[in-house]
């Protein structure tokens, strides 16, 4: 039982003219004033009640932490909150009548739109809503989600006097401007706040002092469609008592853009914390911190970060540019910082650290790495104008996934890259995440976008596939207008297509005799775009590679579905054997199995059973270069193996290899085999040939680098293993089994003899098997110095028919 029905059920007791709602009404509003006894009596028991409730507080407060372990940081935050509450709860009065919506409706509030329709929202017992139901006042709050993320709609409360200093309140959602709290003095807003992307109700105020004595008022507003569109607003209350609700919690500073980057200090959680965060769901501590940038009052940047609570914890710095708001006048705002911590983002023209970045001793010097931050999917690979622009997906902000970021590199020769400021960024125009896609040119400028533009197809996590484009060669980026062009919501009217999934990947499908139009419009451009997208809107049982066509990339069409693929697919068509007459169509998913077949267009038909696989260890969600010279297909996969702990950065990227298809004995396969331009990067070079070794009279090698590229052929002849030692690994050869025993990757005797390529790179190494048949990610203890490399033959007698190792140098130099 609360305190006040606790309250009301005894006085109700003792004071007989009063029934159970006539006290209620006469605590809420302020008419207790004239029942002095009954004022004081309220006081009397109210602090005799306080004082009993808080000398158990803390004991509550202990049970609870450790019989919800889940929900850890969550229950932290919703004491702080009901403990800063308490400092004024006996001196704040509501401002109005249901100011606090307890009364279980929507008097003295008007309704705008449909996001508030079904409101007040009420309190349940439901697990999943915990966050919020444990961090609200009493029953009842305004909370837009009712209905999900794309109802948009405000609530305005009537008008009051401003009687006292500051009107406190609690807050959660979304962090865009555009789902917010308003002041309203005069009709006008003069002071707003959004949440923090957190469900947990957080205390906040408005300081009223210079309005004190005028007419006011609430208006809570949700104008955003879109994952995180809402926001949760509770107890408008008034007091004279300055709040410390942000004192330890917010702070922010605004300056003049006069250089190049944003850096913040970045402490790195545990490791076990890092790698098991999926897991523990404790996000407030993994997620850290919110941390923005606002220009003229609105979010530009939004990101979640561990920042460091002062100089001695700062493991590295983030940087985030600020090339685009340069001479404007920045606010930079943080949440749950220290102030410390928060004195340490500046301003800067370097980052810390950055004379060492691609020199450390645990960083690969020949893969592209990115200077800070978490890698995963490589996206928008795409060749224009003589430039290789590359993408991925990008946490600028931690060492794991999040922050949903497109960083950005081109290169002129795959092998020597510049890092840019990113390409697309997180909650910016109503965004959330900027998931992973693909990059085209539009030659024939079909969407009038621009002649030659570069067009790149994302998922924005908050409303579907969306379209950015870029008529500077990349410098940057504009967003459709008109996104998405394909929608998460499936109750819009705005006619465009539906479905649940992500990563795009679109083509050009050039017609040829066979093909038929898809109207008048593709009949002269001769061909339509083909948007392969994953898909699971009947549920992830039913995941499938979804197929949509468009003439123009802005309006699509529902072809078909090839089921039993997932997510960061891939469609292309190759030659076998260099033959130009004679082709076949591959399809691919994350996982890099892939299936070769036909493809008209519409629908893909495999012409085998089940998938074919070439890649194994940690590698996953490749893409390949599209418009590349050449009719080239060149695939640059994630390295899934962690940097060293360290490192300011995490992730890797491959080295990126070509496909091609063969014919071989057991059908029409595809190999991957590294770039010829790799050759560019060679200094010395060492040779073996015709060398018999055993166990005990092993082929040495002297060599004294860690960065190379080995070719090796060799009979294994009579032996049980063929064992290549190269310090910090070893690749083992299983004769009888005919396959590479990491993983048991299948490699198969071709003329009694097996081929093997290792590309080795400080921390990562890539086996390449008979020509491209196999290609293996693993990664490499770097701390193991090479000094030699050595084979050995386990129970009999083999032979190196060539060997070759090609010392090369950093892309860096």
């Amino acid at each position: 039982m609360s305190i006040r029905a606790e309250f009301l059920s005894t006085y109700a007791k003792k004071n007989s003219g009063y029934n159970r709602r006539q006290m209620k009404f006469l605590i809420r509003h302020s008419a207790i004033t004239r029942h002095i006894k009954i004022k004081a009596a309220i006081g009397a028991f109210m602090h005799e009640r306080l004082r009993q409730m808080c000398s158990s507080l803390q004991a509550c407060f202990f049970d609870l932490t450790h019989s919800i372990k889940t929900m850890k940081k969550e229950f932290i935050q919703i004491m702080l909150s009901v403990a800063a509450c308490c400092t004024v709860m006996a001196e704040s009065k509501l401002p109005f009548i249901n100011s606090d919506f307890e009364s279980g409706d929507l008097t003295n509030w008007i309704v705008d739109g449909t996001a508030f329709a079904r409101n007040p929202f009420q309190r349940s017992g439901d697990k999943k809503d915990q966050r919020l139901h444990g961090s609200m006042q009493g029953d009842y709050c305004a909370n837009s989600s009712v209905h999900g993320d794309y109802h948009i709609g405000s609530l305005t409360s009537t008008a009051f006097i401003i009687t006292r200093d500051y009107l406190t309140f609690r807050i959660a959602g979304g962090v865009e401007k555009n789902t917010r709290v308003e002041l309203i003095i005069e009709g006008e807003p003069v002071k707003d706040c959004s949440g923090i992307e957190n469900w947990i109700l957080k205390s906040n105020y408005f300081d009223l002092s210079e309005w004190r004595g005028q007419s006011a008022q609430i208006r809570i507003v949700d104008e955003v469609e879109a994952s995180w569109g809402h926001i949760i607003a509770d107890d408008f209350q008034l007091t004279d008592t300055r709040p410390n609700f942000l004192a330890w919690d917010q702070h922010e500073r605004t300056f003049t853009v006069s250089k190049e980057h944003l850096v913040l200090p970045i402490h790195n959680l545990p490791e076990t914390v890092e790698r098991g965060f999926r897991d523990r769901k404790d996000w407030l501590e993994v997620k850290g911190s919110p941390v923005q940038i606002l220009v003229d009052g609105k979010p530009v940047r939004h990101y979640w970060a561990k920042l460091a609570e002062n100089t001695a914890a700062t493991h590295w710095y983030a940087s985030l540019s600020l090339e685009d708001f340069e001479g404007k006048e920045v606010t930079v705002r943080s949440w749950r910082s220290t102030e410390a911590g928060f004195d340490l983002i500046q301003q800067s023209n370097t980052i810390p650290g950055e004379e060492h970045f691609h020199k450390e001793a645990f960083r690969p010097k020949f893969h592209f790495t990115q200077k800070t931050g978490f890698n995963n999917d490589p996206n928008g690979m795409v060749y224009h104008e003589g430039i290789w622009h590359y993408f991925w997906q990008h946490n600028p902000m931690k060492k794991t996934m999040g922050n949903q970021t497109w960083g950005y590199a081109t290169s002129t020769d795959l092998l020597h890259w510049t890092q840019h400021k990113g390409a697309l960024f997180p909650y910016t125009n109503g965004d959330h995440y900027m998931f992973s896609g693909c990059g085209t040119v539009d030659k024939q400028n079909t969407a009038g976008f621009g002649e030659n533009a570069i067009v790149l197809f994302f998922t924005n996590t908050g409303v579907g596939e969306c379209i950015a484009y870029s008529n500077d060669g990349g410098k940057s980026f504009q967003r459709y207008e008109n996104n998405p062009i394909i929608t998460f919501d499936k109750h819009g009217t705005s006619g465009k297509p539906f479905h649940v999934g992500r990563d795009p990947k679109v083509i050009w499908y050039a017609y040829d005799a066979a093909d038929t139009p898809l109207n008048e419009t593709a009949a002269k451009f001769g061909g339509h775009w083909v948007m392969l997208v994953y898909d699971f809107t009947n549920g992830k049982e039913n995941q499938s590679g979804r197929f949509y066509s468009s003439v123009d990339m802005k309006h699509w069409e529902h072809q078909s579905d090839l089921f039993g693929y997932f997510e960061c697919m891939e469609l292309f068509e190759l030659p076998v054997d260099g033959d130009e007459t004679n082709t076949r169509w591959v399809i691919y998913s994350g996982d890099a199995k892939y299936a070769v077949g036909d493809f008209d267009g519409k629908t893909f038909a495999p012409e085998h059973e089940g998938k074919y696989r070439l890649h194994y260890g940690t590698y996953y969600a490749s893409q390949t270069f599209d418009n590349a010279p050449g009719g080239r297909k060149i695939q640059v996969g994630w390295n899934t193996s962690q940097a060293a702990p360290e490192a300011p950065y995490a992730g890797h990227h491959s080295f990126p290899h070509e496909l091609t298809l063969h014919k071989e004995a057991e059908g029409i396969r595809m190999r991957a085999n590294p770039i010829e331009e790799i050759k560019e990067l060679r200094v010395r070079s060492h040779h073996l040939e015709n060398v018999e070794f055993t166990d005990s009279t092993p082929a040495i090698l002297p060599l004294n680098s860690n960065t190379f590229d080995l070719t090796l052929e060799f009979e294994p002849g009579d032996t049980e293993q063929v064992i290549l030692n190269i310090p910090g690994t070893h690749i083992r050869y299983k004769t009888k089994e005919q396959m590479v025993e990491h993983r048991e990757i299948p490699l198969k005797l071709i003329d009694g003899k097996v081929k093997i390529r290792v590309l080795v790179d400080v921390c990562l190494y890539e086996i390449v098997g008979n020509d491209g048949r196999v290609y293996v990610s693993l990664p490499r203890d770097y701390k193991q110095k090479i000094s030699e490399i050595k084979l050995e033959a386990r129970g009999g007698t083999a032979k190196i028919t060539q060997l070759e190792v090609h010392e090369l140098k950093s892309i860096w130099d």
